[in-house]
């Protein structure tokens, strides 16, 4: 039987050796396992490859949105938002059973401020089960942090005295100064990630205190305008941007001069050589010089040999003198007013020159006794007379009475506020404006007046900044001072030198007194006339700070130390908040260093509407008589140097956003609504924000310093 099954199997092989045809069956059989494996292993290589695509951005957006709840606090806040945000937005992207994949893990974590994620799915196989392979693990990492990019951040801060007030019915008595102190700090420790120490994690809204976690390498610099009616920037510019000479409304000294002239002496100039006369002098006899051996009667010498030999006395030496300079003659011996402007002196000196020799020489005196007595003489003596002439200039002077004061523009040398020996500013210097016309001490706190501006042509200014104009010199924010070319130059703010004027009335018996009305006319008054004109005060803010690092003491430091008062004018500060940030301008040296890229952020903060008047001492002097920015002919009202401050305001904000700088504007306290509008139109789109108390003021900041750090992935 197995015989024949084996002869039946060797014969179908036979007749498949020997029929070709039937080899392709046996081929195609052998061939199938193999194709098989390659295009299975393509399609669901594909899967694996999509699958772990969509895993790993399910993974990234997690990562972002939890590290963009958590913000500023920290990952357990609000229980567990941020983490339940990362996986409700991982389930959303990444579904459980996705792509038929299975047992889905995912889980995110956070340390220092960094969160990570991790997520793994199995994928079934299809095709390559055939060669064993079931299924095949796909798992990924994300990591998301807030990373501070290089920043620069210009603080342009209302210090108005309306900040020395509360918020109006917000429940608390806290100054609105003091809300502004914590903003600022907490800023500092949300961006900076230091801790200050005397703010704490409860004023700021966080529960702890700032760990720090920036990268070492980032630069991130803070710069400060403090503004109000003006601002202190003075002292940040170089000495040839401030001007030499500037006109103040002040008043000068007026004089009586006497019958009796004086001549003021201005110094006598190098002496001029007249020749020399030299004379011989005869030989001088011996004469005892004094010093005397066997002086006393102790040691009285007993024979002329005990004196020393010849050769024992002092050596001929050369001696010189010269006498004292003196004057011989003068030319006129009396100068007369009005015929000597000089005068001429005449002076001799002689010197003298002589061989002097030296000998002993013995003398008897009692009993056999003597001394021996050192003697010289001076021979070839010769005195040589110069003569030389000067010459003094004269000034002539009359004896003067002070008679009064002349109020009028009156320009100064205002110079001594520069030592060119240091490089440096001095506080104070001395002009003629005290008692009598004598030179006073004038202290300078910093504040300046503005450059040349553009006046305008009518009592409208609302069309007058857009565009601004070519000739606002001061508007121009890169324009670097011409040292010869005043127009470019700034002066300082000085409110003692400042004289308001006003017409003089006389009565009937001739009194005078002060009247109520203004003149920009020059008015004299004399010292005896008991009339005095009204001076302006003073309202200088804290000065300002180009760009630092700053460490967080010092950062508290500058910041306790603003102070408040003066009026509000939005454009002096966000113009000088332009200037000191400019990487192209006056301080471009230090803002734009190479190879270094730079967001710039300017956080514009005020608590109200622009107010000016035009009493008040500004960047551009006195508005009711100076006049620079309104028409000469009409004095200015309130209301119209109001409309020119916020046309101007306007035009500013423009220009600096236009800049490439994010123009924070943050309106703070009870602020009404033409003036938010005004405001948010002034903000970078989307960078406007509206604080009613001092713990939104807070909040706010402390968003516009998260939005400032960049959220990136880092994995």
């Amino acid at each position: 039987m197995k015989n024949v099954e084996a002869n039946k199997v060797s014969g179908v092989m036979s007749r498949l050796l020997k029929n070709e045809e039937g080899n392709i069956i046996a081929l195609f059989a052998a061939a199938v396992i193999p194709v098989v494996g390659l295009v299975g292993g393509g399609f669901d290589m594909s899967r694996i490859y999509l699958t772990q695509t969509r895993l790993q951005g399910a993974c990234d957006a997690g990562a972002l949105i939890g590290r963009k709840t958590m913000g500023l606090g920290t990952w357990a806040d609000n229980k567990n938002a941020a983490n339940t945000q990362a996986e409700k937005l991982f389930d959303h992207n990444f579904p459980s059973g996705a792509y038929g994949t299975t047992d889905r893990v995912r889980s995110f974590a956070e340390s220092n401020g960094n969160v990570t994620g991790t997520a793994s799915v199995t994928v079934p196989m299809t095709l390559m089960q055939v060669l064993g392979q079931k299924s095949q693990v796909v798992a990924v990492n994300c990591q998301a942090e807030l990373r501070v990019p290089n920043t620069d951040v210009m603080f342009v801060l209302d210090t108005t005295g309306s900040m020395d007030q509360s918020i109006q019915n917000s429940g608390s008595s806290e100054r609105k100064i003091d809300g502004l102190r914590k903003a600022v700090k907490c800023f500092y420790e949300a961006l900076a990630k230091q801790n200050i120490t005397d703010v704490t994690p409860s004023d700021c809204g966080e529960k702890a205190d700032p760990t720090p976690s920036n990268v070492g390498n980032v630069q991130l610099r803070f710069g400060f305008v403090p503004y109000a009616v003006n601002v202190n920037v003075g002292r940040l510019l170089p000495l040839d941007y401030m001007a030499d000479r500037w006109t103040y409304q002040s008043r000068e000294a007026s004089f009586t001069t006497g019958s009796n002239a004086i001549p003021i002496y201005q110094g006598e100039g190098s002496p001029n050589p007249g020749g020399s006369v030299t004379t011989t002098i005869a030989d001088t006899p011996w004469e005892d010089t004094g010093q005397n051996i066997g002086q006393y009667p102790s040691v009285l010498l007993t024979k002329e040999s005990e004196c020393p030999p010849p050769g024992g006395a002092p050596k001929t030496e050369l001696i010189s003198t010269d006498g004292p300079r003196q004057l011989v003659s003068q030319t006129p011996t009396t100068p007369v007013y009005g015929t000597h402007n000089s005068i001429t002196r005449t002076y001799q000196q002689v010197s003298s020159t002589a061989q002097r020799s030296y000998r002993y020489t013995y003398s008897a005196l009692l009993f056999g006794r003597g001394i021996c007595r050192l003697q010289s003489r001076d021979t070839g003596q010769q005195n040589v007379t110069t003569t030389t002439t000067t010459t003094e200039a004269i000034n002539w002077t009359r004896n003067t009475n002070f008679a009064g004061w002349a109020y009028k523009p009156v320009t100064f040398n205002v110079s001594g506020l520069k030592d060119n020996g240091t490089n440096s500013w001095r506080s104070s210097l001395q002009l003629p404006i005290g008692t009598d016309g004598a030179n006073t001490t004038v202290n300078w706190s910093g504040c300046i007046e503005e450059r040349q501006t553009f006046r305008g042509p009518d009592s409208d200014p609302s069309n007058d900044w857009d565009p601004i104009p070519s000739t606002a010199l001061d508007m121009d924010i890169d324009l670097v001072p011409t040292k010869s070319d005043i127009a470019t130059q700034w002066g300082p703010m000085l409110p003692s030198v400042i004289w308001q004027r006003y017409l003089v009335n006389t009565d009937g018996s001739g009194n005078k007194s002060r009247s109520s009305t203004r003149t920009t006319s020059n008015i004299s008054v004399g010292k005896d006339d008991g009339v005095s004109m009204p001076t302006v005060g003073e309202s200088c803010p804290t000065a300002a700070k180009k760009f630092q690092t700053w460490t967080p003491s010092d950062f508290r430091t500058y910041v306790n130390s603003l102070t408040t008062d003066g009026y509000t004018y939005h454009d002096i500060g966000l113009l000088w908040g332009a200037r000191i940030m400019s990487p192209t301008g006056i301080f471009a040296a230090l803002n734009a260093p190479q190879n270094m890229t730079i967001e710039r952020h300017m956080v514009f903060m005020t608590d109200g509407e622009t107010n000016v008047v035009h009493d008040d001492y500004s960047a551009y002097g006195v508005h009711w008589y100076d006049r620079r920015q309104t028409p000469t002919g009409t004095a200015p009202t309130n209301s119209q140097l109001v409309a020119m401050t916020d046309a101007r305001t306007a035009a500013l904000c423009t220009a600096i956003k236009n800049r490439n700088i994010n123009l924070w504007v943050v309106s703070y306290g009870d602020v009404g609504g033409p003036t938010n509008d005004r405001l948010r139109a002034c903000a970078t789109p989307g960078k406007f924000v509206q604080a009613t108390s001092v713990a939104s003021l807070i909040s706010n900041f402390k968003e516009i310093a998260a939005k400032i750090s960049a959220l990136r992935l880092t994995q």
